[in-house]
């Protein structure tokens, strides 16, 4: 059981308030005693002064004779059990019982005792004789030279004839004294043992409730909020136990919504796209989602460098602690293109106490961004080339610079080919809006493919013999019929056709050929081969978007619509198209196409 430092300290508190009262009443009783036996000596003593006074002034008139005088002074030395000391007028002695009184003094020596009278006597003799009333007080309750004296003088109502000094020690008094101090002492040694029983067990009475108290709130402390406090104690104490367990029924409830809204930001935090981690205010990490180690692989360790091995980013970290200021940055990670936004973390007192990272994967808006960058570096190059070859023609013909009819005729042919190639790209931008606006049709028919797929291979076996391409056409066994548009499979057709004849070069081969789908017989799959340069691996992800071109150096050969065209005219007749392609060795473009 734990040392209970509160009990012993009220008890201990108890304990020393009954000593300080005995010390206190002992110390009391032992330095007032002065007063009381002045108090008590002058009652004693005064009556007695004034009786031996009037004695004195019977002897001095003559009233009675010396003998009687002095035989009145013994009886008086029996009875009142006092020095008496008397003085003419002139202060000479006349009389003293000093030598009776002598022994109720001891341990003092006589020659002492009769000093300190002598002089006391002498020192308020003057005074006395002067028709004063004196009362002296000497010496303290620890020492036995204390004695009280009183001097009356000897008066007929005029005239002063004599003093009278009478004293006696108080040793009665001192023995009464010390008998009460004794007897005090015992009596507060007693009250101490008798009370210590008593007051420990009220103590502990009083103390327990309150460890029980202590003990429910530490269980509170370390999350037992089902431990409840005694509530049936009377006083302040039940009221404490009522107290804590109203705080340990609201901490309940606050705790549990605070997990529920934990829970559901942890969930909130983990399903970002976006990766996070946190840091507190000594630069630890102290958080990091899935999508983190998603962007920079597995971690078994949440250190800084440890999970992202870059000094720069986790130097921008530090800046945001020490400053306060959000800061965004670009990074590169292996292939991918990262934006980086560091915020500050603050408390109630705008004391910065962490910091968040937010990454975010820019890559692919940053390629759709260098796209359509270079889709309009495409678009105006074509428009700028044709026109600028109109102008230059028709300048030369309205100025009449051209000789003869045939070059005239040549230069009419470059119009009408520059005319045709503004067309077709213009064609391309208003049939690739009309398919991402829903405006073409794509009212299903039953046709052959094998006929459309031969309708148009005699078209391009001509195209490509010209251009010493060896081009391929092979039909399907069953002449099937296909439930679908024909018009937009064709211009499919030539869309892929045109990219594979303008992509091979001289002696390579270019098919078109059709085939069933192995796992699911009511689609037909029309391919297109070719042998030309191919596609990169990093650019088949995007080579059906807009504007896209892979090969960037070709920027004359295309606009970079006619795959975006395709693709968006399958996806409205409910088909897909794929691609499969290794750089430098050919590309094979398939589509799929449902019977009837």
């Amino acid at each position: 059981m734990k040392k209970n430092i509160f009990f012993y300290r009220i008890f201990i508190l108890l304990l020393i308030t009954v000593v300080l009262f005995a010390v206190l009443t002992m110390l009391i009783f032992s330095f007032l005693p002065n007063n009381i036996i002045t108090e008590m000596g002058l009652w004693r003593l005064e009556p007695r002064a004034e009786a031996i006074a009037d004695l004195v002034l019977k002897y001095q008139q003559g009233l009675i004779p010396r003998s009687e005088f002095e035989e009145h002074l013994s009886i008086y030395d029996a009875l009142w059990d006092a020095a008496a000391y008397v003085y003419d007028s002139r202060g000479e002695l006349i009389f003293d019982n000093e030598d009776s009184f002598r022994t109720q003094l001891q341990p003092q020596p006589p020659h002492k005792i009769h000093q300190i009278l002598t002089e006391v006597c002498a020192e308020h003799l003057e005074k006395v004789l002067s028709g004063e009333k004196v009362v002296i007080s000497r010496g303290n309750t620890r020492g036995s030279d204390l004695f009280v004296m009183v001097g009356q003088p000897v008066s007929d109502g005029d005239n002063i004839s004599g003093a009278v000094f009478l004293t006696r020690p108080p040793t009665e008094f001192f023995i009464t004294l010390r008998g009460f101090n004794r007897a005090m002492m015992l009596s507060a040694i007693g009250v101490f043992l008798l009370i210590s029983i008593p007051m420990y067990r009220v103590v502990r009475l009083l103390v327990n409730p309150l460890k029980e108290m202590q003990d429910v709130a530490i269980s509170m402390a370390n999350g037992n909020l089902a431990a409840k406090a005694n509530e049936n104690y009377k006083g302040e104490i039940g009221e404490l136990g009522r107290s804590l367990n109203y705080l340990s029924s609201e901490l309940s409830k606050t705790v549990s919504v605070l997990e529920v809204e934990r829970n559901r930001l942890k969930q909130i935090f983990d399903g970002l796209a976006e990766g996070i981690v946190a840091l507190n205010a000594q630069g630890n990490i102290t958080q990091v989602n899935p999508a983190m180690r998603t962007l920079f692989g597995p971690s078994r360790e949440d250190e800084r460098m440890c999970l992202v091995s870059s000094s720069e980013l986790w130097e921008d970290f530090d800046t945001v602690l020490e400053q306060g200021h959000v800061i965004t940055r670009s990074m590169q990670w292996k292939q991918m293109v990262l934006r980086v936004t560091i915020y500050p973390l603050e408390d109630e007192l705008r004391r910065i106490v962490g910091a968040v990272g937010l990454f975010r994967d820019v890559t692919e808006s940053e390629r759709l961004e260098q796209t359509r960058r270079e889709y309009v570096a495409n678009v105006s190059h074509e428009f700028h080339t044709p026109v600028s070859a109109l102008r230059a023609l028709a300048e030369t013909l309205l100025d009449d610079m051209v000789p003869d009819e045939k070059t005239k005729k040549r230069y009419y042919e470059h119009i009408l080919h520059e005319t045709l190639r503004l067309s077709r790209l213009i064609n391309d931008l208003l049939m690739l809006s009309r398919l991402q606006s829903g405006a073409v049709s794509t009212q299903p028919e039953v046709f052959r493919i094998n006929e459309l797929m031969g309708s148009v291979a005699e078209r391009y076996t001509v195209l490509a013999a010209g251009k010493k391409i060896v081009f391929s056409f092979s039909q399907l066994p069953d002449d099937l019929t296909i439930n679908s548009n024909a018009d937009l499979v064709e211009e499919v057709l030539i869309i892929l056709l045109d990219n594979a004849i303008k992509y091979t070069p001289p002696h390579g081969s270019v098919s078109l050929f059709a085939c069933l789908d192995e796992y699911d017989d009511q689609l037909v799959k029309v391919s297109v081969a070719d042998t030309g340069t191919g596609i990169s691996q990093n650019d088949l992800p995007y080579i059906f978007e807009r504007f896209y071109k892979a090969d960037k150096a070709r920027v004359g050969q295309g606009t970079g619509l006619g795959l975006a065209i395709a693709f968006e005219i399958l996806q409205s007749l409910g088909e897909r198209i794929y691609v499969e392609s290794r750089e430098g060795k050919g590309s094979t473009f398939t589509f799929t196409l449902t019977r009837n």
